[in-house]
């Protein structure tokens, strides 16, 4: 691509030594990438500053260099101040790949817990009827007809990978893209130049606030997917206004807005949730006209049987049955979807064995993921039967949800292991002893065992026949991050190695 291409429209504050007709190969933050013909944008962040690797950068062969800081006068090289590289950044990635968006349905899904469950029923939907339909997330990328992520990091990656992503589906024929939208990424601009189709809001609870430092900091980041991405698109919204904030955002919205949930004035109305060890069941009733003219009118309620279990699943169920009803599907399709999706990697993952005890290896970890898991299994667990959790909290990360974790923990669990996850630089017992801070020490069934693979072989020895024991912080994560490395961890294969022990 020509460089004045790739920089019209662009708001410059100050400009050098530019070459219009210079051809541009691609787009880079990251200095060591940087090759002939490339823009190389600097960044600044909160562990290193862009700005102090661009002689680096035009060492390397920069064509351009996009930068914040003033320029300096007769600096070699050339040169585009703006006032917000990150902005900036989004935008060329988008044009340098062709602006792939909007050759897609792209669907974001924003909110606390819940984004990778929905962004995979929704995709198993659209397939199911016909579509070529891919889903991006914390699991990585869920290519058409494939069960094997690939490209796994970041909840929302990189503007620059994110954008090859989506031409690489461009390419192969996609025709929908469900992907996660973290609060992070839209604070970042990782989403600036994504043409959004539509936005799902989940659910609000805490977590992040070691980045976003209040929760109504936390709620706008994640409005802006609606108030912001979505108006400049024209999507449409699915929101969950059995929370107050899905409540807010669609009065707040003005858009084609979908709400589902449990009360009788939405769109899309929640009824008769059975949760059993074996599944779930509930009825869907479909209301007020805001379906596709397609759909048929007369067809208007459903009795749906899913193999998930947990009751929190019915509400991740139907913002993908929104999503799938807007995209044209018949309530008939969904119905069949819903009952062939058997389960999400690491949410309430069963650890299959023959002792006889239901383990579940689950990725909560926030207060409210927790609470709803442990809610979900005491009401599947039989008479009699006990639940024993293990928990821990990350390192470098929210300190304040620690001894929520606990609490939470402590109050729905019989027994109790507290653990080490993902400790990072700080003090595994420290950690601990944060947790500890909600909870009662002294009350009978509680323990700490700062080894998680020795944690879960503890609350594994704590279990009889029909007990429940919940593994739960890291779900379908494969490593354990310590201080100086990052070791090869899964909870589902140490479990699994301990039951199948003698």
């Amino acid at each position: 691509m020509r460089l004045d291409d790739l920089i019209n429209g662009i708001d410059a504050l100050d400009m050098s030594d530019l070459y219009p007709d210079m051809e541009v190969g691609f787009i880079t933050c990251d200095s060591r990438q940087v090759g002939p013909g490339a823009v190389f944008v600097a960044i600044p962040g909160t562990q290193g500053d862009g700005h102090d690797y661009i002689e680096q950068a035009l060492a390397n062969g920069a064509t351009l260099i996009v930068q914040k800081r003033p320029l300096k006068p007769g600096g070699v090289g050339s040169f585009l101040r703006v006032e917000d590289p990150r902005l900036v950044y989004a935008k060329l990635c988008a044009r340098i790949h062709g602006n792939p968006s909007r050759k897609l349905r792209v669907i974001g899904v924003t909110g606390t817990n819940g984004k990778t469950s929905t962004t995979l029923i929704a995709r198993h939907l659209l397939n199911k009827a016909g579509f070529r339909a891919a889903a991006l997330g914390t699991l990585g990328l869920y290519r058409p007809g494939s069960e094997q992520p690939e490209n796994r990091g970041l909840t929302t990656p990189d503007p620059a990978q994110l954008q090859s992503i989506m031409a690489s589906l461009v390419e192969e024929g996609v025709t929908h893209l469900v992907m996660e939208v973290s609060s992070h990424a839209l604070v970042q601009h990782r989403v600036t130049g994504v043409d959004f189709t539509g936005a799902v809001f989940t659910n609000v609870s805490q977590d992040h606030f070691d980045y976003h430092e209040t929760l109504d900091a936390y709620i706008e980041a994640k409005a802006s997917l609606f108030m912001h991405h979505l108006v400049v698109s024209g999507g449409y919204a699915v929101l969950n206004t059995d929370d107050p904030v899905g409540k807010d955002y669609a009065q707040r919205f003005a858009g084609i807005c979908v709400k589902y949930g449990e009360e009788q004035s939405n769109n899309l109305v929640l009824m008769e949730v059975v949760n059993s060890v074996a599944g779930l069941s509930w009825e869907m009733v479909l209301k007020n006209g805001v379906w596709p003219a397609t759909r048929d009118p007369k067809v208007n309620h459903a009795k749906v049987k899913s193999p998930l279990v947990g009751r929190y699943n019915v509400y991740n169920c139907a913002a993908a049955v929104g999503i799938a009803l807007l995209e044209g599907l018949s309530i008939g399709q969904v119905e069949e979807g819903l009952a062939t999706f058997a389960n999400v990697p690491g949410r309430l993952e069963r650890v299959e064995n023959e002792k006889g005890i239901n383990v579940f290896v689950d990725y909560a970890h926030t207060p409210d993921a927790l609470e709803n898991v442990l809610h979900a299994l005491r009401e599947v667990r039989r008479e009699g039967s006990k639940i024993i959790t293990v928990v821990g909290c990350g390192g470098d990360r929210d300190k304040l949800k620690r001894p929520l974790m606990g609490n939470v923990a402590q109050r729905l669990s019989d027994e109790l292991v507290v653990t080490s996850d993902n400790p990072r630089s700080e003090d595994p017992s420290q950690i601990i002893d944060d947790i500890f801070t909600g909870m009662n020490p002294e009350a009978d069934g509680v323990s700490r065992e700062a080894d998680r693979a020795e944690a879960i072989r503890h609350a594994i020895s704590l279990a009889g026949q029909g007990d429940i024991v919940l593994i739960a912080g890291k779900g379908h994560e494969d490593y354990q991050i310590l201080a100086d490395r990052t070791i090869d961890f899964s909870d589902a294969e140490t479990a699994r190695a301990i039951l199948n022990q003698g």
